[in-house]
């Protein structure tokens, strides 16, 4: 029997569920097949097809893929990839008998945290069960592609161990709850392992995994005078993008990665930066603050600008602030102790009594009586 070519040998076919369809990005997209009890990443190279592939997901088809090229995956939690390229067909089978399982899907095998902070060569993304310890801070931050995105960091442990975990976007998370979270980045910045999530990361509610290990970001809560501020403003349009070189008196301002000119009051500006601040006791220190803290305790006008930010801050009284990982998460007036009168001061207000005729003993109040009578007058 003659040998096949190798064209023909790179011919193969796969079936399963599609699921995690992305958009259409420059001449690709991609998608998640779940099939023969495991899970792969499928790479499309025809967008003309997208829309057999959203339906297909959306009903929960089952589906053939033929001439697809297999390529091993070089992430662990995965066997291959799968190319769909120009030659592929695909086809779908609506078969009642088999199901998709959401389950499959929404648990892969997860990486212990004590792994990852032992690991010397650290794998690309991973998936883990954590719980949420704490939200260290939130706010906002500008990713690779120029868009200024909000970005809250926790501390999720597990029963091995802990870390930082930084979720970008809006997500519901609740402080005390498990996870489970796939396609995360890791990475060490400063000696220190920490997670990222990405734009494939999906984040899952779960049942409690066991007893987590007990760590705490410290907070600390300063009184102290602002002695110096080096404050910086964004400007963002209406898609998130940051914009350069704006004139606050132009009547638009043009967003290179929209192509688009936008009106100037539909640009939003953001602060940030940090403060250097002098407790009242102990060394001077120098936190970062962001755009949320600094309009809790300023009033911003539109037209503000980072001169005048800075002259505020400076302004600023004798101030409690309270500091967590090294950024500013609060700031308010200090308490102001109540003060207490002497006794010559204070007012008394007597209230007319009736006469009566009859008289009735005063009740013996032993040794409490007594007590509270020698207290009163040591404190005279």
């Amino acid at each position: 029997m003659a040998e096949q070519s190798p064209a023909k040998k790179l011919r193969n076919r796969v079936k399963g569920f599609l699921c995690d369809l992305s958009p259409i990005k420059e001449r690709y997209f991609d998608a998640v097949l779940q099939h023969e009890g495991e899970y792969s990443k499928v790479v499309v190279f025809r967008p003309e097809d997208h829309m057999h592939f959203h339906n297909a997901e959306k009903t929960r088809s089952l589906v053939t893929l033929d001439d697809v090229v297999l390529q091993p995956s070089m992430e662990s939690s995965r066997r291959m990839n799968v190319f769909y390229t120009h030659r592929s067909k695909m086809s779908c089978v609506r078969d009642l008998r088999e199901s998709f399982n959401n389950s499959l899907f929404a648990s892969p095998q997860a990486v212990l945290l004590s792994e990852l902070l032992n690991l010397h060569t650290q794998p690309k993304r991973v998936s883990i069960n954590a719980k949420i310890i704490q939200e260290v801070h939130r706010g906002n931050s500008v990713v690779w592609d120029g868009r200024y995105l909000p970005r809250t960091e926790y501390t999720v442990a597990d029963t091995t161990g802990c870390m930082s975990l930084t979720v970008w976007c809006e997500h519901s998370i609740t402080v005390g709850e498990w996870y489970n979270v796939t396609n995360v980045s890791v990475r060490e910045f400063r000696g220190k392992t920490s997670l990222s999530t990405t734009k494939d990361t999906q984040i899952l509610s779960i049942p409690s995994q066991g007893t987590a290990a007990a760590v705490q970001v410290p907070t600390e809560t300063i009184k102290c005078d602002i002695i110096g501020a080096n404050i910086k403003n964004l400007f963002i349009c209406p898609c998130k993008h940051i914009l350069k070189n704006v004139t606050l008196s132009s009547p638009t301002e043009y967003c290179v990665s929209c192509n688009t000119h936008y009106k100037s009051t539909g640009i939003i500006m953001k602060f940030s930066g940090h403060l250097d601040l002098k407790p009242e006791t102990g060394n001077a220190v120098k936190p970062k603050i962001e755009d949320e803290v600094i309009r809790s305790v300023l009033t911003v006008n539109p037209s503000a600008s980072r001169q005048d930010i800075i002259k505020s801050f400076i302004a600023l009284p004798h101030m409690q602030i309270t500091i967590r990982g090294n950024v500013v998460v609060k700031m308010e007036d200090v308490p102001q102790k109540a003060e207490i009168k002497s006794e010559d001061e204070l007012t008394i207000k007597v209230e007319p009594v009736e006469e009566s005729t009859v008289f009735y003993s005063p009740p013996d109040h032993g040794f409490l009586f007594s007590s509270q009578l020698r207290k009163r007058k040591s404190s005279d």
